[in-house]
């Protein structure tokens, strides 16, 4: 069983960096939207944006609300990650 205060942390940890991820894909579309980077160049980050968003929950914070249940009071960001794997599986 991972200790607790470390399972806190590491729950920290990812939602920070998800938040920090959330907030540049918002600036690559509005550098978009001011001609500063092309439709493709936001598409990939967006996209590269998400598959690490992906191992972030799947690999480090899953494991730990499996132990820690109480830890499972996910952000924005996480309930839409949701919401689209509940669309893709439908």
């Amino acid at each position: 069983m991972l200790y607790r205060e470390a399972a806190v942390r590491i729950s920290q940890t990812v939602m920070m960096i998800a938040r920090e991820l959330e907030e540049s894909t918002g600036q690559m579309v509005h550098y978009q939207k001011e001609g500063k980077v092309t439709e493709e160049q936001a598409g990939t980050h967006l996209h590269k944006v998400n598959v690490i968003l992906e191992i972030l929950y799947t690999e480090l914070l899953d494991p730990v609300i499996a132990e820690y249940p109480d830890l499972g009071s996910r952000c924005s960001i996480c309930e839409r990650c949701e919401e689209g794997s509940e669309n893709s599986s439908e």
